[in-house]
């Protein structure tokens, strides 16, 4: 019994005392959620920050491969760009589709496959990205990553004005005159190598919700430049533009030479200073004055 008592006494000390351990107070407990709490309102505009910033590069990196694809599709077809499409031009684009029909006059597939990108289906702002509705998807392949590339990872859905609906996969679209009014329906567009001042034109746009692949770019409430990538992402401008939030976000923007830039909106929208009609147009030599914008801009 002495050998048990004296470990005993070893462990828990001189005898009749025992450690207690003390629990935290209330007061402590609140100290402790106080500094959380504070930490996190510290922390969290920076992960947010950090957050915008990738989704800024990741749709940079897409506004890239879209201008790639479609330079190597020029280099291809002896320097030409694919045209535009408008809402209603093309439906169901797929030649494996019973359902596709064209309203262009022609070889309903090949005037489809020469478009940049076409529509699916009746509705607005929904790309076909299967393999055979287009000539470009050859230089991006695999109908998963074009689905990847042509969604900004800051895209909120927004819906397309007058096209209310929750099925557009695409947040991109190209530069209104690369369809041009005395081109034949269904053939090939611009050369690449015809632009005037290629790295102070844009190409690709980022578009606040694309229905097509035509963009006005602020001269028709269809067609908005993107304010995702500023302070205030979640901006719409579509209740009442132009507010302050969306003419200080920014978008990401490719150029015919292949470059990109992030801009922000209120440098895009003509004709109002500031904003600069020269990004968008003139494009070819033969391009007379401007449709919109100072009628006292001269030609590039």
């Amino acid at each position: 019994m002495a050998t048990v008592e004296t470990c005993n006494r070893s462990r828990n000390g001189p005898a009749g005392t025992r450690r207690q351990r003390r629990a935290f107070t209330l007061v402590e407990l609140l100290v402790v959620i106080g500094i959380i709490a504070i930490l996190i309102s510290v922390l969290l505009p920076a992960l947010t920050g950090a957050k915008r910033k990738a989704q800024a590069v990741q749709c940079m990196s897409n506004v890239r491969q879209i201008y790639t694809a479609m330079q190597m599709f020029a280099q291809d077809n002896k320097g030409q760009l694919p045209q535009n499409y408008l809402v209603g031009q093309t439906s169901m684009s797929s030649p494996n589709d019973p359902a596709t029909t064209v309203k262009w006059p022609g070889t309903q597939i090949d005037i489809a496959r020469n478009l940049a990108w076409a529509q699916r289906g009746p509705l607005a702002g929904k790309v076909d990205f299967r393999d055979d509705s287009s000539y470009l998807w050859k230089y991006i392949p695999g109908e998963k990553a074009r689905e990847n590339v042509f969604q900004c990872p800051g895209d909120n859905g927004e819906a397309a004005f007058g096209h209310p609906h929750t099925e557009r996969n695409c947040s991109y679209s190209l530069n209104r005159y690369m369809l041009r009014a005395n081109q034949t329906q269904g053939a090939l567009g611009l050369r690449l190598g015809s632009i005037m001042g290629a790295s102070r034109k844009i190409m690709v746009y980022e578009e606040l919700a694309p229905n097509d692949s035509w963009c006005i770019m602020g001269s028709d409430v269809d067609d908005k430049p993107s304010p995702r990538h500023g302070l205030a992402m979640r901006a719409n401008p579509r209740p009442d533009p132009p507010n302050k939030a969306f003419l200080q976000g920014m978008g990401n923007y490719g150029f015919f030479d292949g470059h990109v830039e992030s801009i922000i909106t209120q440098a895009l929208i003509p004709p109002a200073p500031p904003g600069n009609v020269r990004y968008h147009w003139p494009l070819v030599i033969s391009d007379g004055k401007p449709p919109w914008g100072p009628t006292t801009l001269s030609p590039d």
